[in-house]
Order: C-alpha cells, then structure tokens, then sequence
C-alpha cells in the first residue's frame, strides 16, 4: 500500500471511528516502538505476593444441588474431564486434540512479537492462546464436585504447573494478549474455589497460584491503552481481570486500584458498547455471549461483596438480554452464526456445549430481567454456579420488570420488549431473521439483508460463520464478506471496501422499513450499493406456518443512471441429499423435506443461470465461483461442507426477486445429485 493509500484509509478511519479510537491504537504502537512497555512489562520469573491464599469469592454449590440442576447429564462431564486427565482437550467446543501449554520455539519478551522482531511460530496465533486461556479447568472442576475423586484436582495442578514453568511472565506468546490473561485469571480463580478442599491442594501450591495471578493482573494495566483502542471484548474482559484480581487479592496495596480500575472500565465498557435496544458492538453472537458472561461473572463475585452494577449498566445488560432470547432457537438452544465467531465459550458451565446458548440466557434472565426466560432444566448449571437461585430478586429497574416462564412468550412485557426489535418472525413451527444494522462501530462482517431461517430445531438458511482470522488464501477471515452471506451481491462486490481482515470502510448502513413491517412480515433495505447505483430492499414474509417468501427488490438509486449489472442471489443450505428442478432446489434434511424455489422479473433477463456448490466443487451450473463457497463453519477453526444456491443474472435495474420456502411438503424433482 503506498503512502497516498495510507492516507486515503486513515482518513476514512477517523471519520468513521472517530479520533478517539486511532488516537489510543498509535499510543500503544508508540509504547511499543519506544519500549515503555518492555520497561513496564520486564521479565520477573519470579514476582511473588505477599499472599499464602486467594480470598473466596464465589459460593460452590453442593454435590446433590449439581447433580438434581443435570437432571442426569452426567457422562459427558465425565467424558470430557477425561479426556483432559488423559492430555486432550476439545479447543473452541470441537473434537478432542492434544492439549499444548508449551509455545513453539524460543522465549521473547512479548513485545518482540508484537512489533514482529519475533516469530510467533504459527500462522494462526488463537490455536496457542486457547489452551492457555485455561477453559478446559471448568470440565475438571464439575467432574470433581461431581464425584470428589481427586485426579481432577491433581490435572489441574500438575497442568497450571507446566503452564507457569513453560511460559514465566511477561515472556512467550501468552503473553502478548492482555485479554489472554485476563481470562485466564477468571479460570485459575475459579478453579482455586472448587479445588480448595483437596489434597492435591497443597498450601505450597495455593501460595504459587497467588503469585501466578498477581503477575498476571500486574500485566493488565500498562496495556489498557490497546483495549481503550479497541472498545470491544478486550476493554471489557480486561476490566474483569482487573476486577477479579482486586476481590481475590484484597489485602495487597495494589488490589483497590485494580478493584476501581476494573469497576470503572466494565460499567463504562457495557454502558458505551451496548446500544440501547441491547445490540453489543462487535455485531456477533458469540461475542454477545462473551460480553454476558463477563457481566455476570463480575455480578456474581460484587454481590458477594455487597456491590451491584448503577442503574445504567442494569438497563443495558437488561436489553441485551432480550436481544439474545430474540434469537435463541426455542428447540436447539442454538442462535444466528451472526457476525466474528472465535469460539469463545469463557463459562462452559453447560451439558448443552459450545453451541448451547440457554444457559446463558436463562442466567442473564434471572441476573437483569428478574425471572427465569426457560423451565428449570440442566441449563439452570451456569445459574447455580453463580447463585442464581429460584428465589434471587436482583435490583431491577422498575421500568422493566418482565415476567417469563418459557423461551419467547406469547403474552409477556419480554415479549412485547422483543417484537420492538423489528428483526425476528417466528411461529410454532419455524422462526425466521433478517440482518439489518444501522452501524455506530466497526461492521464485523459485510452482511445486510442476510436471513437467518430456522424449522424444527435445525437451521436451515446458515450464516457460514468465520472459520478462521489468519490462515493460508482464501481462508483469511474470507467468510467476512458478502458473497458467503444469504443475500444479493451487486456486481461481484462486496457491500462495503475490505481495508484488512477486520477493517471495512464506506460502511453499508441498513434501515427498517417499519411502516411496511407487520407480525408476519419484515421489510429494510440497505446502501451499501448506492455507490453503483443500486439499492437494495428485502422483504421477510411468513405465508403459513411452514412457508416463508423472501422478495429482493435491486432500485435505482435516486438520480443514477439505468446501466447492467451483474446480481447474484445466494443462499447457504445444510449439507442433505439434493434434487434440483430448474429454479428449485429439493433438499431431504433430517427434519423434513426442504423445497427452496427462485422466481426472477423480468424476464428474460441478458445472461441467466444458476450454481449448486458444495465444499468448494460445483454439482450443478456452469461458471467460475469463490473457493469458500459451500463451507459452514460452526465454531472456529472448522469448517463442514454445506450447500451455496446462487442464481446469477446480467440485467439492468428494477429487478424482482422471489425465494419461497415450502417445509415438509412432498415436490416431484427431475434431476437429482
């Protein structure tokens, strides 16, 4: 990139961001050309506290309240514990892998590998720091409450101790992340809670647990300038560290500042990257799930202190609650793959897994809503780690007092708080989403108008989620743009200029069409083409039950000149035995048969034809296509083959798309694949 370009995007940069956010990213880059932060961050392989134990700070339930919440899930706590005894560990809610605590390659003091004097010795740098954010403590410790056998305990020990030894502070890649070591204070407290009472508990190790998190939390704050930069999951999760380390070191002089320290930026976190209606900033589920769990963790360990979040942050955490029940699945349990997914699961207290969101929901229910949002069930186990019973009556604003008893309901103030989101259709039979954001912070992914479509359980219309941020072509964060998404690309461009992997400029700004929105109907439209001449409006209909009509309207924008263009309609299917029909595509998913048909106007159209691709190859069509087509990825670092439906037409505008969804209707195919 020349230097003009580099203008052109810093310029572009401050006008969308604002000064603040690139001001903070260039003070940090400073502290780390200039070496204030090798100054401040030295090499001390040894920094002890003045501490022999760390104060409690979270109530441990009993063995027989565990076991009654799991309602009889025991074996796949057991199975997973296991495996972790045995050195394998199941990274970003995948299959089970060889757990490293070692980095690759020799020590650097960890500004040498942020300003890149230092190989990080591998090209994705998340598959080192995920083992080391110690979630795999969390399956150890419930098998230990579980069944008090003390081989759980005596892992986590004699794991924690190779980490230390492996990686001694501030040298190594693990060290490069304050965020990293932020979450890894939460889980080395936790387990220090739970592990507590065992004999592998030796007082020599709890005075080495003391030292290990007073050097991390000693690591948080020289760096806060980059989380500041940021204003995403890293302010917030830092701010925890910060937080957590001040209660569980409370006699050290150091504790009070990381206690205000970390107060002050959580509640400002939550209160400025929460908008009001409960959307988080960074425009993704799992990175909602992240910022709720950091919320709750903090709500639990400040009750115990006799501290609850002000006003403001309760009304915030009260809205994103009710964002994320709008798009929780009543049946899985699952949500939209919308947006960033790193695989970030920071309290896996859950039998559902990764991909189980109900037990944050109904957690995040009873914290800021004050009712449970489901039926007591096994998701009640992150509630009753944090101490949320039945009977909890948190401080509420008497504005919003809902009271619930199932997922969505039907007659509620939630529900009624939910429908005024304008972004969800559901019924008894399937439930349907369309994206639309009006943008006042980075866009993670280029993905207006696209539709999320759930039957049964399954979801049916995918979002493909992420994959992996840094990979060998195509795969760097490619699954960030347009073409992947369920909706329409104008010639071949993404709706908003890719400036990296993370960064998007000329940001498509969406908006509800609210005038034409009804109980079963949604309407928006979005500019990210304005600029070719095009603007694009969808509509999100449900006929029956179990039929569904998306309709794309491609406009002239006001004063444009009426030139062709190329559109393609795309939608992302389950991987299930196909039969194509002209326009209509047949699938048999284990939950029902799928017909997916496509309507064009007018017609005929200059060029016309259509796609069918799966894992990259073409089963029915003609024509070139992007490699990343046909991939779902439901957690990072895995990708499962699927189906990518494009139709491609070469016309001028206005044009009139249709997709009618029909589920569980018999259709008479005549080529199948």
């Amino acid at each position: 990139m020349s230097i003009y370009q580099r203008a052109v995007v810093t310029f572009q940069v401050v006008r969308e961001l604002g000064f603040q956010q690139p001001f903070y990213n260039f003070l940090y880059r400073a502290g780390l050309k200039t070496g204030y932060f090798r100054w401040r961050t030295p090499f001390k392989p040894h920094l002890h506290s003045p501490l022999s134990n760390l104060k409690p700070f979270l109530t441990v339930p009993s063995r027989e309240m565990l076991i009654d919440t799991l309602q009889g899930n025991l074996e796949e706590i057991i199975l997973e514990a296991g495996e972790i005894v045995n050195g394998q560990v199941r990274l970003f809610g995948g299959p089970p892998t060889h757990l490293e605590l070692k980095p690759p390659g020799e020590l650097h003091h960890w500004t040498d590998y942020e300003n890149r004097s230092a190989p990080w010795g591998t090209q994705d740098i998340k598959f080192i720091w995920e083992p080391a954010r110690f979630g795999w403590v969390f399956p150890l410790a419930r098998a230990y409450l579980l069944t008090g056998q003390d081989d759980y305990a005596q892992t986590f020990w004699q794991l924690t101790e190779s980490f230390l030894t492996a990686n001694p502070a501030n040298l190594g890649p693990n060290w490069t992340s304050a965020q990293e070591i932020a979450l890894r204070i939460m889980a080395l407290s936790f387990a220090s809670q739970v592990f507590t009472s065992s004999p592998a508990s030796t007082d020599r190790r709890k005075k080495m647990l003391a030292d290990c998190i007073f050097e991390h939390a000693a690591r948080i704050p020289p760096t806060l300038v980059y989380a500041r930069s940021q204003n995403n999951n890293h302010l917030l999760t830092e701010a925890v560290g910060l937080y957590t380390a001040g209660i569980l070191l409370a006699d050290l002089p150091q504790a009070s500042g990381w206690r205000r320290l970390g107060w002050h930026w959580l509640n400002r976190a939550l209160q400025q990257q929460l908008a009001s209606d409960g959307t988080y900033v960074q425009h993704s589920t799992n990175y909602h799930r992240l910022m709720l769990h950091n919320a709750l963790w903090v709500d639990a360990i400040s009750r115990q202190n006799g501290v609850s979040f002000p006003p403001e942050t309760r009304r915030k955490l009260a809205a994103a609650t009710l964002w994320l029940l709008n798009r929780l699945d009543p049946i899985s349990g699952q949500v939209p793959n919308l947006g960033h997914n790193d695989g970030a699961y920071i309290l896996p207290l859950s039998c559902g897994g990764y991909v189980d969101y109900r037990s944050t929901a109904q957690a995040a229910s009873r914290a800021f809503l004050g009712q449970p949002c489901l039926p007591p069930g096994p998701w009640d186990e992150l509630s009753l780690w944090l101490g949320l019973a039945a009977n909890y009556q948190p401080l509420l604003d008497p504005n919003l007092q809902p009271t619930t008893s199932a997922v969505l309901p039907r007659s509620s103030r939630v529900q009624e708080l939910i429908t005024n989101h304008h972004s969800r259709i559901s019924n008894s039979q399937s439930w349907g989403s369309l994206r639309t954001a009006w943008f006042n912070s980075r866009p993670a992914h280029a993905d207006q108008l696209h539709v999320d479509l759930w039957w049964r359980g399954q979801n049916i219309a995918l979002d493909a989620g992420t994959y992996q941020y840094n990979a060998a072509p195509p795969w760097e964060n490619s699954l960030a743009g347009t073409a992947v998404h369920d909706t329409v690309m104008v010639d071949e461009q993404d709706q908003m200029r890719r400036a990296s992997r993370f960064l998007w400029l000329n940001w498509a700004q969406g908006k509800t069409i609210r005038e034409e929105c009804s109980d079963t109907r949604l309407v928006a439209e979005h500019n990210g083409y304005q600029h070719l001449g095009i603007i694009h409006r969808r509509s999100l209909e449900q006929i029956t039950p179990t039929r569904w009509q998306i309709e794309d309207y491609l406009l002239p924008a006001k004063n444009s000149i009426i030139v062709t263009h190329s559109f393609i309609l795309h939608w992302l299917l389950p991987d299930c035995p196909w039969e194509m029909d002209g326009l209509s595509l047949h699938l048999q998913a284990p939950v029902g048969r799928i017909v997916l048909s496509i309507e064009l106007e007018p017609r005929p159209l200059l060029q016309e034809s259509h796609q069918l691709i799966r894992a990259g190859k073409i089963l029915s069509g003609t024509g070139t296509f992007p490699p990343i087509l046909g991939w779902y990825s439901p957690t990072y670092g895995y990708k499962l083959p699927a189906l990518s439906f494009r139709v491609l037409m070469l016309t001028a505008p206005p044009i009139h798309l249709t997709s009618k969804w029909s589920l569980g209707e018999t259709s008479h195919p005549s080529s199948t694949g």
